[in-house]
């Protein structure tokens, strides 16, 4: 059956996503195989333990910034060589007065939905696993490590991520609709982790990510949304590893209800401000700013032909790859232990 001109257009983004998500998937890869090397060069210097420490995770933090930035470019390049537009990320410096009750509300969400992500894999034993075998957690660090600690597992990740999924993923998705590309860049995005105790909550932040995204108009609320999960999840790690029982326990747990009952109320105000308004037809259109519908797409496809042309041979690939991983270790889980 023969492409429309939209249909085209869409299937080209679906087919460069794919062949960027492929690319990141063996950057990925090659970074642990770095890393080993990295490992054993490190061993050969005359380095105190500390600095080749230092060394060796600045050095997978490089490398795992260039794992999603070199994608982007691929996106772009395919995009480009087929002969379409490729949109550029929205990246206004601009900070919304909405930034607080975006990073509470949003850092709420997640953690509801990742105690919900923890519940559904629990009969694999997956918590257990997952922290020991998947991350080798070793304890609450200490000193420079939680500085390394912020560098490579908060601050990374936050511009790395949101660049790939929210600014270029998704901006590339929105002529097709808003709904689609919100949805594309989330699913794409939980996926990636490849891991069963992730997917969940990462699909919830995408999809909020993504809504802010649209919204806000720059992907600065993005990352600062992201950055400061990543380091609430991080200290929260942190705090729980150096903690004892008694009276610092309590003191948590209240911290922790404060916490969701202020991110209840963020998310709440959220809603009525995120949320489309009312067109206001008083003094005309004409210079004014009318939200439009939802559904609404600069270049409208059926929506059987959405998906059908999503399901393209690389994205197959990717899907199947990270499905692949994810039932993988969901199955060593069943045997851990």
């Amino acid at each position: 059956m023969p492409y429309s001109a939209n249909e085209a257009y869409y299937r080209r983004v679906m087919v460069s996503t794919g062949l960027a998500l492929l690319v990141f998937l063996l950057l990925l890869n090659l970074t642990g195989l770095a890393q080993s090397g990295a490992g054993v060069l490190l061993g050969l210097l005359s380095l105190s333990p500390v600095a080749a420490d230092i060394c060796y995770q600045l050095f997978y933090a490089v490398c795992y910034l260039l794992s999603f930035m070199l994608p982007v470019a691929v996106l772009r390049w395919s995009i480009r060589r087929a002969g379409y537009r490729y949109l550029p990320m929205k990246t206004e410096l601009r900070l919304t007065p909405l930034l607080f009750p975006i990073v509470l509300g949003g850092i709420v969400l997640i953690w509801a939905q990742s105690y919900l992500n923890s519940a559904l894999v629990s009969i694999f034993d997956y918590a257990s696993f997952s922290a020991e075998v998947i991350w080798q957690s070793s304890g609450a660090p200490e000193g420079y490590r939680i500085v390394l600690e912020f560098i490579v597992m908060c601050l990374v990740p936050a511009i790395c991520e949101e660049f790939l999924f929210r600014g270029a993923i998704l901006t590339n998705c929105l002529p097709f609709g808003r709904i689609n590309a919100i949805l594309i860049s989330a699913l794409l995005f939980s996926l990636m982790h490849q891991n069963a105790g992730q997917i969940l909550y990462a699909f919830a932040a995408g999809v909020f990510l993504g809504v802010v995204y649209e919204r806000t108009g720059s992907i600065w609320a993005c990352f600062f949304l992201h950055l400061m999960n990543n380091f609430a999840s991080t200290m929260q790690s942190v705090l729980g590893s150096a903690a004892g029982n008694g009276l610092s326990g309590v003191a948590a747990m209240a911290l922790e209800a404060a916490l969701c009952v202020g991110g209840v109320l963020c998310l709440a105000y959220l809603v009525l401000r995120l949320a489309p308004g009312r067109p206001d037809f008083r003094e005309g259109v004409f210079g004014r700013s009318v939200p439009a519908s939802d559904a609404w797409a600069a270049c409208p496809i059926p929506a059987r032909r959405t998906v059908r042309l999503f399901l393209n041979f690389p994205m197959t690939l990717f899907l199947s790859l990270c499905v692949l991983q994810i039932a993988t270790l969901l199955l060593l889980s069943l045997s851990y232990g």
